[in-house]
């Protein structure tokens, strides 16, 4: 899977860091992005971003929370 143009847009796929990116995933200005949006960099083909100068890994941090057992099902 790669990046790839079409039309004037740009697709990122699941290999690219990108995803787990802080300027993608916070959508903050990221530099790489910005330039082939603006057309000051041309991507002829397509490419998977594996080593980007401008990535910042972004973490999710998940907690389960316990909730009251509200369930009623067995009250007649």
């Amino acid at each position: 899977m790669y990046m790839y143009c079409s039309d004037s847009k740009i697709f990122i796929e699941d290999d690219d860091l990108c995803l787990s990116c802080i300027n993608y995933v916070n959508n903050v200005n990221c530099p790489l992005l910005s330039a082939l949006v603006q057309g000051d960099v041309f991507l002829e083909d397509s490419l998977t971003v594996t080593k980007c100068g401008f990535y910042k890994e972004f973490k999710r941090y998940l907690h389960i929370v316990k909730g009251k057992d509200n369930d009623n099902s067995n009250s007649d």
